[in-house]
């Protein structure tokens, strides 16, 4: 890759957001930083491990829930109890993420194409609905990465799989700053989070993770649960961050929506609400949660989309009514 856009995607692939005018977020790393181990005593967990399993509810019908980078499967509390009579639930938490003991590295950090820790959520999934002797199950998957394992799942197990719900879901990477990222190869994508692992992630600093990742504002419209979903999300360590982080970007589903057999439905935040900021070059958000998506509905007639009004990549909080009207609507018609 030519290191001029190599440079100009290392700032984006941070979601560099930028700061108040007048101040300059960090961009320091630190060479003797190694954030692609884990630091020296760390517990971790068996792969095809998941962090935690929570159930919930005692309906007729199965839901698999599961949370997207950063967060843990308290995200799903309230929608759960919206859902509990009819369904019965079951919440996951990605292994590392909602206070949980992480994965073991890999032997070789730099194969991130590999996808192992994805692949050994994907097999504890199947493993759990096995133990729970569940034939049909609805996925409900929530941000980046819980999109890749949902619609990985749908394509694996259409036998099993009855139906996929994505809230404020991710197809790929893909930032405007470089709009090549939306027509990328995986190839492209697998190098690509190679050189960020190598060159940049493996020394950042904290404080330029922090200086640079999403903000509060970005999660919900209510500025308070915005700052508690901020501070869940930056809970985790860097190396567990990290490790999922680019795996997303090595990640590319597109290919093979054609041969999607599952139902889906795209519920995507507006981010039109008058108090959403988004300044110059900052349009991750949009970018990520719903141009990612362009061209994805004339890839396969079994995806559906909807868009919420006034809400952020949190709709669940921000607009449970319609959010529940759209799922009501797109899982009645199946039933018919």
């Amino acid at each position: 890759m030519e290191l001029r856009v190599l440079a100009i995607c290392l700032i984006v692939a941070v979601v560099a957001t930028g700061v108040a005018v007048g101040q300059t977020p960090s961009m320091a790393q630190d060479p003797s930083l190694n954030n692609l181990r884990h630091p020296p005593g760390t517990e971790t967990v068996a792969g095809g491990t998941l962090g935690q399993v929570r159930r919930f509810g005692a309906g007729r019908k199965t839901m698999l829930l599961i949370p997207g980078i950063g967060f843990g499967d308290s995200v799903w509390t309230e929608f759960m109890e919206r859902y509990k009579t009819e369904y019965t639930m079951f919440a996951i938490t990605l292994p590392g993420f909602g206070g949980t003991k992480p994965l073991a590295m890999p032997a070789d950090e730099s194969k991130f194409a590999d996808t192992p820790w994805t692949r050994s959520a994907l097999q504890a999934i199947n493993a759990l609905l096995d133990k729970e002797h569940i034939e049909k199950v609805t996925i409900v998957a929530h941000w980046a990465l819980a999109t890749q394992i949902a619609l990985r799942l749908a394509l694996d197990r259409p036998d099993r799989i009855e139906a996929v719900v994505v809230i404020g879901g991710v197809l790929k990477m893909y930032y405007e700053i470089n709009p090549a990222t939306m027509t990328w190869t995986l190839g492209q994508r697998r190098s690509f989070a190679d050189a960020m692992g190598d060159r940049w992630f493996k020394t950042v600093t904290r404080r330029t993770w922090d200086d640079n990742n999403f903000m509060s504002y970005d999660y919900a419209v209510n500025p308070r649960r915005g700052l508690y979903l901020w501070r869940e999300a930056q809970a985790p360590t860097l190396q567990v961050w990290i490790r999922y982080l680019l795996e997303f970007y090595a990640m590319d589903v597109s290919a093979n929506l054609k041969d999607l057999r599952v139902p889906v439905l795209v519920a995507q935040p507006g981010f039109d609400d008058p108090a959403f900021y988004v300044e110059s070059g900052g349009n991750y958000m949009r970018n990520s949660c719903v141009d990612s998506w362009k061209g994805a509905a004339e890839l396969s007639s079994r995806l559906e989309f909807v868009t919420i009004p006034k809400s952020r990549l949190f709709i669940q909080y921000d607009q449970p009514e319609a959010l529940d009207r759209a799922i009501a609507g797109f899982l009645g018609k199946l039933q018919k």
